[in-house]
Order: C-alpha cells, then structure tokens, then sequence
C-alpha cells in the first residue's frame, strides 16, 4: 500500500459516516459493492454504527478494503478515495483477480454431499469444510427462518421504518470467531433444514452414500446460526481457515421444524416461553399456533416474554396458550381445530369492532388497558362465555364493554408486580375476575 493501512481505514470510516444521512448514496455505495462481488454480509457491516465499523474494518481482507475505496471513491469521486492514490498496481491487480473469484465461487442449487450416512428417511449426516458452509451463506443459500428460530427483535432504520432481525448474541459470537479464527475450535455440528412443496427436496442415493438437494428446495439454519456467523467473521480474520464443521441435514416440514428447534438445548439458551411455543405439547400451544398463522391477531402475537411496541405486537404466546387451556377442554386434534376456527372469527369480530385499539401502531390506541398483553385473558375468557351460552358475536362489543367497565380494579391486576413473567396467580385472579364480570357478581 502506498500509505499506511490504517490511514486508509480512516479516510473509509471518516467517508462512511458522510453518506450515513443519504438514502441516495448508501444506495449508489451498496450498488458499487455489490458490482464488486462483495458479499452481503460485508456490506451490512459497513453500514452499521461508526463505532462497530472502526473496529470491523481492521478485520477485513485487503482485496476487500480495495473494493471499499473503489465503491466509494465510484460514488463521491473524491480523490482521496481514488485506489490508484492508495494502492500498488500489483495490490490493485491482485484484488480484483480475488474479487473476481468470489463471483466464480458462488454456489447454485444443486448441491451434492458424499459420505452422507441416512438415519431416516428425513435426517442424515456428513460434513462440511468451513468455507462451503460459508459460501453457502454468502451465496444466499441458507435463510433465517424467524417462526422455527429464536424470534426477531425490532428496531426502527433511519428511513423511521421497522426492520426485523435475528436474535443474536453478539459476545457469543465474538468468541466463536476468535477461537476459529486461532484454530483452537473443536469441530461441532450445524443443522440445516431442507424443504419445498414444490420439488423433491433432496434425493439420496445409497450405493454412493450421496444425498443432494435439490434445486427449488428452500435451506434453512436450525440450529447453529451463531456458529455461521461467527465462521463468517473468523474466515475474514483468517482467509486460510481450514476446518471441517459436523452437518446435519434434515428435511422437515414447517411444524416439525419448530418441534426439533423447541427440543434442541443450546449454548445460548431458549427462553421457556418460545421452548414452549416451538415444541407445542399442549393442545393451546397448537390453538395459537394455528391463529398466529390465520387470525386477525397472529403477526401481533409476539413469541417473546414481553410485546414490542415497534412492531405493534399485542399479547404473547404464552399468555394466549395458558388462557386458552385453562378455558377450552381437549380430547382430541379436532377440538383443536373448532377451537381456532371459532377463536378466529371472535378475534376478526373483537379486531373489527375496535381497529385503532388493536392498530399494529401502538400510537393509534387510545385505550391502552384494551391492549393491554394480559386483556387477552379477559378476551379468551369472553370467548368461551359467548360460545357456550351461544351468543352471536355480533353482540360482542356489549360483553367487551362490560368487562373494562371497572378500569381501577382491572388496572391493578393487569400491572401487578411480575404480572408479566408467568405468574400463575396473578393469571388465575384475571381469570376469577373476568368471570365474575361476565356472571353479573
């Protein structure tokens, strides 16, 4: 280089921080990158805070600090930018040729493993170096499945948009890198889903032990995605990384997914209410599974232990799963499925006679204890009140009124200390006091 990298890392960081308030050159920047064959991993990393990118750019591989200064100085042409100022011509020649072989590295669908040993029809085993499992990713192969994963978490962008994204542990995955990155990890398994309705998701084929997935198949990370970030990170701390990752390959469909992700005990512990979800073993968690996917409700039913506001979220999981099997009896699948046909048209009744109340923005509702997360105690309770006494759900307006009439004493059970943390009691006197309401006492 013909100054030293670290000015050059200052003069990104400094140009960076410029473009952060322009829609149109951060668009323009990610558009050189990508020209460039940078991957999106990368190019996310670049545009986060000043402070995570100071340190992330002393991280990266020259070739990609050369195609940094390329989209940038493409962008804003200033000279300072320009590699030709900053780079040798072999160091310029050299980049380009390796980010010329990224484009040539990409992976396409189908892809074939060897050694694969079948367990079932539907799970098998083998492995995998590290850097194809990262292509893998880079390439866009493997997507996050929010609703068989941990769940999101939601932030506002600078464009005031909501954006989901995964959960991640940040200092989990710092650590994981680092080990990788210094050839101290041990081996360890990644688990990948693979599944379509619309093709054979893989064929395997027993005289060779080949499995291959198939093109069309959508693969997604069941457990292990904080290993693949952090073998991300460490092969851009270490580009000669070599180590082989345990893979197993499962083709699961959507709820049976969710099922093995509920059972799977990790480093970076599920919280038990979203355990709870995934496995669903109670026929209430299979109820709210079906209205989180077809009710009015089901995108505001958070699968975390408190709602978000950002993203207009109602009630959770749990709370809707505890009222609804305290309050409906099961014997069977099929009184799961009158349930949720009939819960559905209460909550499409309920949501349709006070839409500002239950509006996905949070700043619209202008009776707050109506969407209050533990009012939907009160709402299930209604519900089996007007299914067994038959009422039409017409009426439902008159029942909801009158039970919030006495909002000084609801106000004092729904806010309770840790009234939000599972606390069968407290549950349990909402419930009393719901149908005290209902009976007229």
């Amino acid at each position: 280089m013909k100054i030293d990298r670290s000015e050059i890392e200052k003069l990104i960081i400094t140009q960076l921080e410029e473009i952060s308030d322009s829609k149109k050159l951060k668009y323009q920047f990610k558009y050189q990158l990508i020209e460039l064959n940078i991957s999106v991993e990368v190019i996310d990393s670049l545009l986060k805070k000043a402070e995570y990118v100071s340190q992330y750019i002393t991280q990266i591989d020259a070739s990609i600090l050369y195609g940094v200064c390329q989209a940038l100085f493409n962008v804003t042409g200033k000279e300072q930018l320009d590699p030709n100022q900053l780079f040798g011509k072999r160091e310029i020649r050299d980049a380009q040729d390796n980010l010329k072989s990224i484009l040539q590295k990409r992976m396409e669908l189908p892809i074939s493993f060897s050694d694969t040993t079948m367990l079932k029809y539907d799970s098998y085993i083998t492995k995998i170096a590290i850097t194809d499992l990262v292509r893998m990713s880079e390439s866009q192969l493997i997507v996050y499945d929010y609703e068989t994963q941990r769940g999101a978490k939601y932030a506002v962008n600078q464009s005031e948009g909501v954006v989901k994204t995964p959960i991640v542990n940040k200092a989990s995955v710092k650590r994981i890198a680092s080990k990788m990155a210094a050839n101290h990890y041990f081996e360890d398994m990644i688990t990948l889903n693979v599944f379509s309705t619309e093709v054979d998701p893989v064929a395997y084929y027993e005289d060779s032990r080949t499995l291959t997935i198939n093109d069309g198949a959508v693969i997604s990370i069941l457990d292990g995605f904080h290993r693949l970030k952090g073998a991300i990170a460490a092969l851009q701390m270490n580009p000669n990384l070599d180590l082989d990752m345990i893979l197993s390959i499962r083709s699961y469909d959507h709820e049976t997914a969710q099922k093995y992700f509920g059972q799977i005990n990790t480093i970076n512990v599920l919280k038990k209410e979203r355990r709870d979800e995934l496995a669903q073993e109670r026929m209430s968690d299979k109820v709210v599974a079906i209205l989180q996917r077809k009710s009015e409700i089901g995108k505001q039913i958070a699968s975390a232990t408190t709602v978000n506001d950002l993203a207009g979220e109602l009630t959770t999981f749990d709370i809707m799963s505890f009222s609804i099997d305290r309050m409906y009896h099961f014997d069977r699948q099929l009184d799961v499925i009158k349930t949720s046909n009939y819960l559905n048209d209460f909550f499409t009744y309920l949501v349709g006679s006070y839409p500002e109340e239950f509006s996905i923005d949070a700043d619209k509702r202008k009776t707050p204890i109506m969407s209050h997360p533990l009012m939907f105690i009160g709402y299930i309770v209604l519900s089996k009140f007007m299914k067994d006494l038959d009422i039409g759900l017409d009426q439902i307006e008159q029942y909801v009124n009158c039970i919030i009439s006495d909002y000084k004493e609801l106000e004092i059970l729904l806010n309770a200390k840790k009234s939000l943390t599972g606390n069968k009691r407290i549950r349990n006197q909402i419930i009393n006091h719901f149908e005290s309401k209902l009976r007229g006492e």
